[in-house]
């Protein structure tokens, strides 16, 4: 393993990309941290090879947040749901007045739910980082922004890949609402490919929608991929066709990339 502290990463918040991707970096020669806020999965990131280091976010008062001196950080924490959503921005920000004090490159994982319920094609531009808007993943940028300018915004859409695709959340169910709508996907191995050329080019202060190019509908993906996982086909209702697409121009011109897995339905369970 490299130990040199130009190799070195840390990871808040090892989910299910997050794990995937300390892997892969790991492989690559970087030593790599994440964080955990059990003590009870230390053993499962040591297995892996990714030193652990116990957070609990929010955390009061600050000075509560102890992390390892490395060179890229990554934030890579779910915003959560219902009424734990609204407590995202705060545990950016404090996180991000931590790392201000340091000469880190940082990444933070967002999700293309920035846009709203925006209609036709979106690009970065047409949302704007905010701490003070109502949208919780906009407000969090915002945060993030504040204190770290050169920040990295990943804006991620949809997740698939292995073991997990939403079609499985989707069978059985009847009478879905607007199954002409554009759906937005990206496979893991594209966010983490993405991710590791930004930590290893050094990028600062950009913004990428991270999303295949292919939209399929959902009640064509959803039914296509259902059957093909041995699943019930849901049913959908006609509407949404003018629903949003997340455009990844500015990510592919920037990087000269190329998805490992460009359309959604082609995915295989495996």
């Amino acid at each position: 393993m490299n130990s040199d502290k130009n190799s070195t990463v840390l990871i808040v918040g090892c989910g299910w990309v997050g794990k995937k991707l300390g892997e892969k970096l790991i492989n690559d020669g970087f030593t790599v941290y994440g964080t955990t806020r059990s003590s009870s999965n230390f053993s499962e990131l040591n297995e892996i090879g990714i030193k652990p280091v116990k957070l609990n976010l929010p955390a009061v008062p600050t000075s509560e947040i102890h992390l390892p001196e490395v060179v890229s950080v990554l934030i890579s924490i779910s915003p959560g749901r219902g009424e734990n959503r609204s407590e995202y921005p705060t545990v950016i920000g404090q996180l991000s007045r931590v790392l201000a004090q340091r000469n880190v490159q940082v990444l933070m994982y967002s999700s293309t739910s920035a846009y709203g319920n925006a209609t036709d094609e979106v690009i970065e531009t047409d949302t704007s980082p905010d701490p003070n808007s109502d949208n919780a993943i906009v407000a969090a940028e915002g945060e993030l922004l504040e204190h770290i300018p050169e920040a990295v915004i990943l804006r991620l859409c949809g997740l698939y890949g292995e073991d997990r695709h939403p079609a499985k959340y989707m069978a059985g169910r009847t009478d879905i609402a607007d199954g002409d709508a554009p759906v937005n996907l990206v496979h893991r191995d594209d966010v983490i490919q993405v991710t590791q050329k930004t930590i290893s080019e050094n990028i600062r202060g950009e913004i990428f929608n991270v999303c295949s190019g292919s939209h399929p509908s959902r009640s064509e993906i959803y039914t296509v991929i259902a059957e093909r996982m041995g699943l019930k086909k849901p049913t959908f209702l006609e509407g949404g066709a003018d629903g949003k697409t997340v455009s990844s121009k500015k990510l592919k011109d920037r990087f000269d990339f190329d998805f490992m897995h460009p359309n959604p339905l082609e995915f295989l369970n495996s």
